[in-house]
């Protein structure tokens, strides 16, 4: 399996739409969808690959 490489321009739309689909599922009473949405949220907030300043 190859592994794709996120863009900097699609982060935060990738983050926004798994944002909106949990809440769009919590209003429509699907709290087992938007759990997952959730989940799918932090798990791609935690093991993104992200920036490091050279001096941290």
């Amino acid at each position: 399996m190859q592994e794709s490489t996120i863009t900097e321009p699609t982060k935060a739309p990738q983050a926004r739409t798994l944002s909106w689909m949990a809440s769009m599922s919590a209003a429509a009473g699907e709290m087992r969808a938007a759990e997952g949405y959730l989940l799918e949220l932090l798990a791609w907030c935690a093991f993104t690959e992200r920036d490091v300043p050279a001096d941290a």
